[in-house]
């Protein structure tokens, strides 16, 4: 295994490229509709550094939302072996690990680029999950980091803020006004289009981590499993899950499994 080779291949490379441009084409849509008013851009300069911060202190952040605590020198042998063979086998520096006291079966990562790398997880996950199927879930997590999905997301986190708030500052000159019916309209309708487009970017991250989490441990069926345990359970009516789905940073568990089986 080449070093950093586990990020998205092919379509989902593609298919997150298409999606990162149009969020950056409707930010920039929206911006300029809006004239460029000192306003916006003042308030365009506060949401890039808040973003530009939690991206740079990530792992800091997380971690204390999460309240989570790094293990003990000799505390959880298992997780830190698991953790290292991962680490090892992609030619990645071994990210930090961190437990969240929960019950839940989660896992996370988070960190600005691979030598700042952190893995969280869960006691669940680490009481529940066998060895096989715990290292199939940190091979995942260990390729979001080699993916560098931590800078996609705060790049896209970024420009969807700054669409809804393009949108927020055109809505309030309009207060004292006249503006054009139509561009009010499109500015309404940025930030939905700017959050579906952010979370189908997340969706496509998540098939492109399946991927390379199941090349890196080597056993897809593993991560197939891992992620039939961890799924939430279902609830309402097929088309109102549908419309959820649109809105969800993870895609459909039975499609996950439904690739990684194939």
């Amino acid at each position: 295994m080449t070093r950093y080779s586990l990020g998205a291949r092919g379509r989902e490379t593609t298919r997150a490229t298409v999606l990162l441009l149009a969020l950056a084409a409707l930010c920039i849509a929206a911006t300029l509709l809006c004239g460029g008013s000192a306003a916006l851009v003042v308030a365009l300069g506060v949401v890039v550094a808040l973003n530009g911060a939690a991206y740079w202190f990530s792992d800091r952040l997380v971690g204390a939302l999460m309240r989570a605590q790094r293990p003990q020198p000799g505390a959880a042998p298992r997780l830190h072996a698991l953790v290292a063979q991962v680490a090892r086998q992609a030619g990645m520096p071994t990210p930090r690990i961190a437990v969240i006291d929960a019950p839940a079966l989660d896992a996370l990562y988070t960190g600005r680029d691979p030598a700042h790398g952190m893995i969280l997880v869960t006691t669940g996950l680490l009481a529940q999950l066998d060895t096989r199927a715990a290292r199939a879930v940190l091979a995942h997590e260990l390729a979001h980091i080699a993916g560098r999905d931590t800078l996609l997301s705060a790049l896209a986190m970024t420009l969807m803020t700054a669409s809804a708030v393009a949108a927020l500052v055109e809505q309030l000159m309009a207060l004292v006004g006249h503006p054009d019916a139509d561009t009010l309209a499109l500015l309404l309708v940025a930030p939905l289009a700017a959050l579906l487009l952010q979370r189908a970017l997340a969706r496509t991250r998540e098939y492109a981590a399946d991927a390379g989490g199941a090349r890196l441990c080597g056993d897809a069926r593993a991560l197939a499993d891992a992620v039939r345990l961890m799924a939430p359970p279902r609830g309402g009516g097929r088309r109102a899950g549908r419309v959820r789905a649109l809105f969800r940073t993870h895609p459909p568990p039975a499609a996950r499994i439904a690739r990684l089986r194939a």
